[in-house]
């Protein structure tokens, strides 16, 4: 398994996407960033602590990687069934169901890295930054990077999953662009928050919905390569 996995890796270049994944942490910073500046001059101050400036990180970086989700989802096997080059690699000497394992795995393993990545580079920026720009009210300590260490585990575990979701569509389309759609919109929906003048929700706040969503994901994964063995991929 692993073997197919470091092939998978080598035959896509997965490697060059850590340059999207660069730009992209440099983008959610700065939206983030600039929007914490610009509340600085409104009539209600800046964000009100460390874990508000947070949240908007986490709900751009949610958003930003189940969207990358579908890019590499659409490269490892979208494209592959549209393509018609699945059909010569189930010609190999190799399961069917082993390979699309391997390439689901793979597409999986890489999302929750690089999410978990791209949230702890954004906490350590701001914990060395806070001091100087003051983006929220009080500071940044040590343990307050700590404490928010199992939800970040934890959020780049489940969000990986959701990221799967959009292979549902693609798959029965065999479409890039309507995995890359569907995930726009997945990712929107799932992460979008809604508020008025007192109160503001956001569906990651109640954790039923994302664990639902990620056993969703989990659960279409599995559906893709159940009956691969028996199915004709024409």
């Amino acid at each position: 398994m692993f073997n197919l996995i470091k092939l998978e890796w080598q035959k896509h270049y997965i490697g060059r996407y850590f340059i999207s994944f660069f730009f992209c942490v440099i983008g959610i910073y700065s939206c983030v960033v600039l929007l914490a500046l610009d509340a600085k001059n409104d009539v209600d101050g800046a964000m009100s602590s460390f874990q508000e400036f947070m949240s908007l990180v986490n709900i751009l970086s949610n958003i930003t990687f189940i969207i990358f989700g579908s890019v590499i989802l659409s490269r490892l096997i979208i494209s592959e069934f549209r393509t018609k080059t699945m059909q010569v690699l189930f010609t190999y000497p190799i399961n069917r169901k082993k390979l699309l394992f391997a390439k689901l795995v793979l597409a999986y393993s890489f999302i929750t890295v690089i999410l978990f990545t791209n949230i702890w580079i954004l906490q350590m920026i701001t914990y060395f930054l806070q001091p100087s720009l003051q983006l929220f009210e009080g500071t940044v300590t040590v343990q307050d990077l700590l404490a928010t260490l199992p939800e970040t585990i934890t959020n780049a575990f489940m969000m990986s999953a959701i990221a799967l979701i959009p292979l549902f569509f693609g798959m029965r389309k065999k479409s890039t662009a309507t995995t890359i759609t569907s995930a726009t919109i997945i990712g929107f929906l799932i992460n979008g928050t809604v508020s008025d003048v007192d109160t503001t929700f956001n569906f990651t706040d109640t954790i039923i919905i994302p664990v639902l969503l990620a056993l969703l994901g989990v659960s279409i994964a599995y559906l893709s390569f159940r009956n691969i063995d028996v199915k004709d991929v024409t």
